[in-house]
């Protein structure tokens, strides 16, 4: 049966409905919402977007058909192939081992530069090597393959899916999996796009080789997340007014594959200078970072041009605007026009 992909919106990741002030960082990483701004007026708001976690509804959604209706009292996930001992779980069995709760980031490989199509939400799940080790994966494995309920299969190499940061997620912000999101059970395989983090899965295969569904379209069969900036605020949806003062504002997020963002520069000029933003929420390489920067309109212009760059903790500089040829991603700066009455 033919595919067709499914993309939807909710509210959208980054909802202008109100936005939350956030105070700062603790050592862990925790950000602490202490004040609603209310309703939007006629000057832009403070910060965007209006949090540090994306609501269920908001998050983004992106499938190749109908979402899988499965029912949880009669769904188990088997780990087959080339293993010792094929094993099966129920998904009590799943929810009753020791988890994991953290928040990740996710990020669609299709995604325009400057898009919704990435998120950042609370996870609860269990390592996946904690269930495919009392399977004993012979020698001969090389990739995990997973096998969705509706039709999707994705790859992953063995050594990325051993690590402990790769989960079997089954809540996501305090709930069971919302069905869109793939309950009962998705992987969450950081440092990869959304192509790599399947949804409803009911069966692990050990494979030495394998075709994944995106790679036989021609899609980069590594998936690693790019390095990524967008601007939220302004939108170039509506004029700024000249000697107005605005924060520019948006996220920044390297997936873990760069140690983690060190700083978010912004260009008013047609990146003749770059001027630092300040980074007002982050926790770990795992999730998106959010920025914002204080700057004034201009005088005497038509039209303003607003881009933004990330600088990684391992000194890498996000380069100019193009589309990865291999279809393995957008990379660039994200770039926003505004006029100016």
């Amino acid at each position: 049966m033919s595919k067709q992909l499914v993309l939807k919106k909710g509210r959208g990741a980054f909802s202008r409905r109100r936005f939350i002030q956030i105070i700062g960082v603790t050592t862990a990483g925790f950000t602490i919402p202490i004040h609603y701004l209310g309703a939007e007026t006629d000057s832009l708001p403070i910060v965007g977007p209006d949090s540090f976690i994306t609501d269920n509804d908001d998050f983004y959604i992106l499938q190749i058909g109908e979402p899988a209706e499965i029912n949880a009292k009669h769904w188990k996930l088997s780990v087959t192939g080339l293993v010792e001992k094929p094993v099966v779980f129920s998904y009590g069995q799943i929810c009753q081992m020791e988890s994991v709760t953290t928040r990740r980031t996710l990020k669609c490989i299709g995604d325009p530069i400057g898009l919704d199509q990435m998120s950042n939400a609370e996870w609860i799940g269990v390592p996946l090597r904690d269930l495919v080790n009392q399977a004993r994966i012979k020698p001969t494995a090389k990739q995990f393959v997973f096998q969705c309920a509706d039709g999707y299969h994705a790859r992953v190499p063995i050594e990325r899916g051993m690590r402990k940061e790769v989960l079997l997620a089954y809540k996501m912000n305090g709930e069971d999996l919302p069905v869109e999101h793939g309950y009962p059970i998705r992987l969450l395989n950081p440092g990869h796009y959304g192509v790599k983090n399947p949804k409803w899965i009911i069966n692990i295969m050990l494979v030495e080789k394998h075709v994944d569904y995106w790679e036989k379209q021609g899609w980069d069969p590594i998936a690693r997340v790019k390095l990524a900036t967008v601007i939220r605020l302004p939108n170039g949806d509506l004029p700024l007014n000249g000697g107005q003062r605005v924060t520019i504002s948006g996220a920044a997020f390297d997936g873990g594959n760069y140690g983690g963002i060190k700083a978010v520069e912004i260009s008013t000029d047609k990146e003749q200078s770059w001027h630092p933003a300040n980074i007002w929420a982050k926790e770990s390489s795992l999730t998106w970072y959010l920025w914002k920067y204080d700057w004034q309109v201009p005088l005497g212009v038509e039209q303003v041009e607003i881009c933004a760059r990330a600088i990684t903790n391992d000194g890498t500089v996000q380069g100019v605007n193009g589309v990865d040829d291999e279809k393995g991603g957008a990379v660039g700066y994200h770039v926003v026009n505004a006029s100016v009455s």
